[in-house]
């Protein structure tokens, strides 16, 4: 008998924080028939030992070895050759599940067959609130966005910003995009639509993947229960998401957008990063940030 859910999640170098995961989800999730899917992405810190054992342990568990670190994108759509679920869960491993989450999130999901994609509240560590989605990228928001105008008290409310702000997400709501950190789909609708861009390699796969289902007439939204704890950032540091959100930024605009704004949104990005390097760069002295931008505006023009 076929699972309702495969939860898919990337093993790279999180074998602790990975096994946490695990734990929890066989602990906290009941009267729910699934699988988990574990894609193993050239880790080198034992993460690929602890999974065979784990999957020794329990049937559930399946191990899927990618032999190499392949990105998020890719090693998700790796997951999903060997899912067998009717929905699918795209879940990072730096995760923690409680109070049955996952079948309280499959049952939303059921009742809404229109959906796109969907995502469940995030939590930080100490439960506070975290982010979990935001508003396409559009020309305007992106002008905002790299020159601060979007964190302009009482300005920025009014933008539709691609990172929205925290008190966004006390309600129920459609959205544009939701973080692949919780994202829940129809198995048919991820195939129909051509699962994650093998090209983004991390960073922005996912507003791009909501992007399509949105072109395909399909809804993303979000429900604020149930919820998950997110740790965050545990795969991957602030350097790989500077440079990846600026890089794939370009590569959607060139997928998706007019070609006349290319040469206009490459300036937004250049002059952001230039105004960036020189904040938290120069100024304020974080090394990573420097590193950064000093190479974003290598690539941008």
């Amino acid at each position: 008998m076929k699972p309702t859910l495969s939860i898919i999640t990337i093993s790279y170098n999180t074998r602790d924080i990975l096994r946490a995961c695990l734990d929890s989800i066989i602990k906290f999730t009941h009267d729910l028939d699934y699988e988990i899917i574990v894609v193993s992405t050239g880790s080198s810190d034992g993460s690929l030992e602890m999974i065979k054992d784990f999957s020794r342990k329990n049937s559930k568990v399946k191990l899927v070895d990618a032999k190499g670190n392949i990105g998020f994108g890719r090693g998700n759509n790796l997951g999903v050759e060997h899912a067998s679920g009717e929905y699918l869960l795209f879940l990072n491993s730096d995760t923690l599940i409680f109070d049955n989450a996952l079948k309280e999130a499959v049952d939303i999901l059921s009742r809404h067959p229109e959906a796109g994609a969907y995502s469940c509240r995030l939590l930080n560590a100490d439960r506070s609130f975290q982010p979990s989605g935001g508003h396409f990228p559009s020309f305007g928001n992106v002008f905002a966005w790299q020159l601060f105008i979007d964190d302009l008290p009482f300005i920025g409310d009014l933008i539709p910003s691609f990172h929205p702000k925290k008190s966004q997400y006390d309600r129920n709501q459609k959205m544009d995009w939701v973080t692949g950190a919780f994202m829940m789909i129809k198995r048919s609708l991820f195939n129909q639509v051509g699962g994650f861009d093998k090209n983004i390699f991390m960073y922005t796969e996912e507003m791009e993947l909501c992007y399509r289902l949105a072109q395909a007439g399909h809804t993303t939204f979000y429900t604020n229960t149930p919820a998950i704890i997110h740790l965050g950032g545990a795969s991957g540091g602030s350097y790989l998401a500077l440079t990846e959100e600026i890089k794939n930024m370009l590569y959607f605009w060139h997928k998706h957008r007019p070609g006349w704004q290319m040469p206009l949104i490459k300036f937004f990005f250049w002059t952001g990063s230039l105004l960036r390097l020189l904040l938290f760069g120069i100024i304020k002295g974080d090394d990573k940030a420097r590193r950064a931008y000093q190479d974003a505006l290598g690539f941008i023009l």
